[in-house]
This record gives C-alpha cells, structure tokens and sequence, in this order.
C-alpha cells in the first residue's frame, strides 16, 4: 500500500513547483462583510476618484460585484454614477436602464442552451436557414462567396466562422454618394438598412446582403474573427428549430423565469428612467440588477444543467495574445492572480467576460463578467463621451483589486475550515497523524505531514520522487469540485452547499516548499498526472474532508490508507 501510495503521489517532473490545477485553489469565499473585501472596496473607491479615465462629469455608469449565496446573488459592492455635465433630472440607480450592445450575444447563445442545449452544436447553419442551402455547397470562388456548408453552430457562437464582421451595419454606400479612387456601385449594390438613421434590416433584406456580398475573412474553425452576423443566423436556426420567434424564445427562457423586468429587447421607447445619450433606436437594454441576475443564474446554473454550463463556461480557441482566449461568446481574460500578500507568486484564473459597445462618441459601453473560480460576478454599464475608457478603467480595477481580494478572502476561509491536526480516534491507532496549513507565498493548502501506523508517508515520498530542491516535501491540495451532502439528497459539483454538512474531495500535487511556481508560458503538467496509480481501485491522491453546517472540517478521510482522521487542533 504504501509503495502505491509513493508511486502515486510522486509527480515526475524536474523542477520542484507547486505545479496548480487549472480551477479554484479553494473552496469559494461566502463573507463579504470580511477584511479582504473591505479592504478591497477602499482601495477600488479611492482608485475610482482619481483616474482619469473615468470622468464622472460626462459618463454615467453603475457598478456591481457580486458573489453567488444560495442560487442568489449577493452584493459585495455597487456604486451609481450620473454624468453632472448633463441636464437630467433623473439620477441614476439601480433601476437606471442603459444599452448593453454584443452582452446580448450571450443572451443569443443562452437562449439555445436553455431550450436546445447542445444537440445542434456541430450542424451547418445551410441545415436550417434554407436561403442558405440553396446556395452552393462548394462555391467557384472561395475568396468572394462563403461555403456555409461548413459553417457550424458552434462556429457562429465562438466567433471562429470566418465570416465578415456586418453585412450592413458598417456599410457606408448609403452615406456617401461615391469616394473618389473606389469603384462605382451599381444601385443594387448600395445598401439601404441596418445603419441609424436607416431602418432595420428585414430577415429577407439580411440574408439578400449576406448572399450578394459575403467575402469571407477566413475558412471557417482558422482563427477567430469578430462577426455581429453570425449571432444573427444563429437566432434564425434556433427559430426554424423551434417554430417559435426568438424574440418570444427570449422571453420564455430567459426573461420570465429570471423577472428580468428591466430587460428589453429593443429601445424601451419613452422609459423616464434611462440613460440616453446617443440615437438609440434599437438593441437591448439592461439596468444592472438585472444584468447581475443574469450572471448570477450562469454561475449557479439556475437555467441549464451545471454539465452543460461547465461545458459553456470553457475556451473554443485562442487569440494571438497568451492572456486571452474566446468562447461562446465568450471573452476569456486569464488572469495572474496574486496568491497572497507576501511575494509576487500568482497562479491563474480564467475570468470569463462579454464587452458590450466599445465605439467612439456619446456611446455606452458595457460589460458582463465573471469567476467561476471565486463564484464572483461583476455588471458595468456605462454611457456618455468616454465611456469606453471608463469601463476599461472598471474593468481593470476588478482585475488588480477585487480578484485578489476574493482570492485571499478565500484562502482565509480555506484556513479557518480546513487547517490544522488530524488524528486518528481508535485505540489501535495512536500514530496517524496529518496536518494541513497554508505555506506563504504557495497556493492550495498544503500537507505538511502524513504519518500512517508511525510511518512518515511524507518523507518516503520526496525519498521516491524526482522532485528536486532543498524546500520540505509538500502535498498542496486543489478542490475538485465534488461536495457530498451529508445525509439526504444529491451531491453538487463545483459549488459549495451551505447549511448542510457536507463531504469534499480534494487532490494532491506533490513539490517542495520555496520552489519556484510557474503561473503561466512554462510547462505545468500537474493535470496529466492525477489518479496516476490506484491500489484496489482506490485513488492515492485523493483526501476528503468532512464538514458540518457551518463548513469547518471535523474529519479528513484518506480512502487509500482507509483511514478517517478527527480534527483536534486547527491552525
């Protein structure tokens, strides 16, 4: 048994790292009220005041942080903001709706995961928009026309068609009569919708333009490539799927069993309580209570089966910047998040964002984010000349401030509910020990010791591995995400159960403490080498702590050594 458990547990790898699993480092941080994010909402008011970018005499905004309690969302922090350069009698609150632009891309491929989920991912869009099949499956000219044989669901929700960006909206024909050195556009070729202050582009006018002028930007599944028109198509092949309007389809699923009562689909026409600033005469508008309920229902799959939304809530494909990825519709920030207060150590967490706006003028821009990781959300709706720069700003002090106060509000927690001496409690078994602790400056919590019958498991381990360096033999643990409810009912995945006592697995990475911790662009195999051996079927990194409902550990079982071990001193 314990040669199974050396083998098992010995990473085989050069370099003695605290090598994390991709996820959260511990279980999600539940006070809010607590020193990390008090410190945190100073830190963020202070930096709001002084930056530039952020003009609160010509931008309008509101700001939420969020975390997940029980299926709700619980604020963390909010703050309103109502440009004093404009003449407006209104004040904006938390009622105050603004246009949120692409974030309705999610609500587009939220729609279909609700109703559909995933069983028409991987079929071409020609199957269901028959304008489209009747084109020809191999076109003559794969440079002029698009073969929308092979364009698929998936690839219109992940921004990796390769189709242009608009097929009206950036057109500028109808603008201006004619551009000297350009050629001469037959009339036929002048587009006449889909730009303010032309109308909306009808179902038949968009499919027209999209067959008449497609040019590709690349094959499709080659790179991505921003596309508003995919998002389009993929409204019309849920609405041929279904027979149902998908504006109705909104309603059903999304809207109505979320009461996102300030949520419209379309310019919310004379509402007394909207930011208005640009000519805004279509697209979606959302106050921010109801954007933060929108995220909030993702993170708690409140909506969709959690399978399916850890299935969404995952890159499609890269961008050429290391730090940011795409998914469906996602925009994915992967971030280096400081493990805590003491050196620059950090490990990395995927922060999953939809940008809404961006463009120049008295625009809005606003965005959708969110950390699976710290079950933490964020909702920002800005509106006004700069509020671009104002967003980004916002954005960048959720990065640099409040992530890292959700990660130390939860390594904190880890401390209070899991660090500490376990002990074997029979009589026959007076030497099996196991303490955990936090170790400065390393993620996880951290195996210091393992004694099973008198054997010091720890010290053969580092004896057998290859691990090298001079740091004391270390096994840190990650949460997988599986949490047993104690007594009646189902288990849960990748969320805490509050309440109730619980059951919840951790794995082993085996290092050295000290030794340097890659956190991005090196290799961190830790996630190939799980579960690498078993004996009797039992997996020799894998210990499980048992909590009661106020989520403070009482017992660490260690199913290969077949023990459980009673917690007698916490650190």
């Amino acid at each position: 048994m314990k040669l199974a458990l050396l083998l098992g547990l010995a990473v085989a790898v050069s370099h003695a790292q605290n090598c994390p699993l991709l996820g959260p480092a511990y279980p999600a941080a539940t006070d809010v009220a607590g020193p990390a994010f008090a410190a945190a909402r100073d830190i963020f008011e202070a930096a709001l005041a002084s930056d530039s970018d952020v003009k609160t005499d010509s931008v309008s905004f509101a700001f939420e942080i969020y975390r997940t309690r029980q299926g709700r969302a619980e604020s963390i922090y909010r703050t309103f903001n109502t440009a004093s350069s404009r003449n407006v009698s209104a004040q904006v609150g938390p009622e105050t709706l603004f246009r949120i632009n692409s974030i309705s891309k999610v609500i587009t491929v939220y729609t279909m995961l609700a109703k559909l989920g995933y069983q028409y991912w991987h079929e071409p869009i020609s199957k269901f928009v028959p304008e489209l099949a009747d084109l020809p499956s191999q076109p003559n000219d794969v440079i002029r026309s698009v073969d929308w044989s092979e364009i698929t669901l998936e690839a219109l929700a992940s921004q990796i068609s390769g189709l242009a960006k608009e097929y009206a909206f950036g057109d500028i024909s109808a603008f201006v009569p004619g551009v000297p050195g350009l050629r001469t556009l037959d009339d036929s070729e002048v587009v006449r919708c889909g730009a303010a202050p032309l109308k909306p582009c009808l179902r038949a006018e968009i499919l027209k333009y999209m067959q008449q002028n497609t040019w590709p930007v690349f094959p499709s599944f080659h790179t991505p490539t921003y596309s508003s028109m995919a998002f389009e198509l993929l409204a019309f092949a849920i609405e041929n799927i279904t027979g149902t309007p998908f504006p109705d389809l909104v309603q059903e699923h999304i809207l109505q069993p979320l009461n996102l009562t300030r949520t419209f689909l379309t310019h919310p026409g004379n509402d007394s309580n909207a930011a208005v600033f640009e000519t805004w005469d279509m697209d979606y508008g959302d106050a921010a209570p109801d954007l933060t309920t929108l995220g909030n229902s993702i993170l708690t799959s409140s909506l969709l089966p959690p399978s399916t939304t850890r299935r969404w809530l995952r890159p499609v494909t890269h961008s050429s910047t290391l730090t940011f990825s795409l998914g469906s519709p996602w925009e994915i920030m992967r971030v280096a998040v400081p493990v805590d207060s003491t050196n620059t150590t950090t490990r990395i967490v995927d922060v999953y964002t939809k940008q809404g706006g961006g463009g120049s003028g008295e625009g809005y821009t606003s965005l959708l984010l969110l950390s699976p990781d710290h079950e933490l959300g964020v909702s920002i709706l800005t509106g006004g000349p700069g509020s671009t720069a104002a967003m980004l700003a916002m954005r960048k002090l959720v990065v640099d401030v409040w992530l890292p106060a959700a990660e130390a509000a939860a390594r904190e927690q880890a401390k209070q509910e899991f660090a500490g001496r376990y002990v074997a409690s029979s009589a026959g078994d007076s030497e099996s020990v196991l303490d955990v602790s936090l170790q400065s400056g390393e993620p996880g919590l951290a195996i210091t010791q393992i004694v099973s019958n008198g054997t010091d498991v720890l010290a053969l381990l580092m004896l057998a591995s290859p691990v090298a360096g001079d740091g004391e033999g270390r096994v840190w643990l990650y949460p997988t995400g599986l949490v047993q409810s104690q007594g009646k009912g189902k288990g849960t995945k990748c969320r805490r159960v509050e309440g109730s006592g619980k059951r919840v697995a951790f794995r082993g990475v085996l290092g050295r403490a000290g030794a340097r911790h890659f956190s991005g662009g090196e290799d961190c195999s830790s996630w190939a080498e799980r579960d690498n051996v078993r004996w009797g079927n039992y997996p020799t990194d894998l210990v499980v702590f048992e909590t009661g409902p106020d989520g403070k550990a009482s017992a660490v079982e260690v199913p290969v050594l077949g023990v459980t071990l009673q917690r007698v001193d916490k650190e």
